[in-house]
């Protein structure tokens, strides 16, 4: 939230239609796969991570959605949108693709001792990418 705020990403987070705190598990597929945070999924990948929040709707005008989805820049997507986010968007990334903002939580899904592992991929993408800009494998 603080991303869009800060002017870092587009858009906007809004209430949840409905009004509804939100708190459940959510299917979201990769988008795409050329961000450190989503580096190590394979296109297309699809996973189940939590959401829990009350301001999780992604809002933004027809023409930042525009370049969004032209540039490739939505990052996630729900498959079962739980907020009413535009164009089902779980993620977006900037331009320089180097900051991402998701509102699905990975963190609460990375570790098999939480129940599934399905978020573990963003953590080791994030490595991946650290070890490649310094020259390793």
């Amino acid at each position: 939230q603080i991303l869009c705020e800060a002017g870092l990403l587009p858009g906007a987070l809004m209430r949840n239609a409905g009004l509804a705190f939100v708190s459940r598990p959510v299917r979201v597929r990769v988008e795409a796969t050329d961000t450190p945070f989503t580096g190590a999924y394979p296109p297309g990948a699809i996973f189940e991570v939590p959401v829990a929040h009350g301001e999780g709707r992604y809002v933004a005008p027809a023409d930042e959605l525009r370049v969004l989805e032209e540039e490739g820049r939505i990052v996630l997507r729900y498959l079962d949108n739980p907020n009413g986010s535009v164009h089902d968007v779980a993620g977006v990334t900037n331009p320089a693709r180097n900051v991402v903002g998701i509102m699905p939580h990975p963190e609460r899904v990375a570790d098999p001792v939480l129940g599934s592992a399905d978020g573990a991929l963003v953590f080791r993408s994030l490595v991946q990418s650290v070890a490649f800009s310094r020259g390793g494998e």
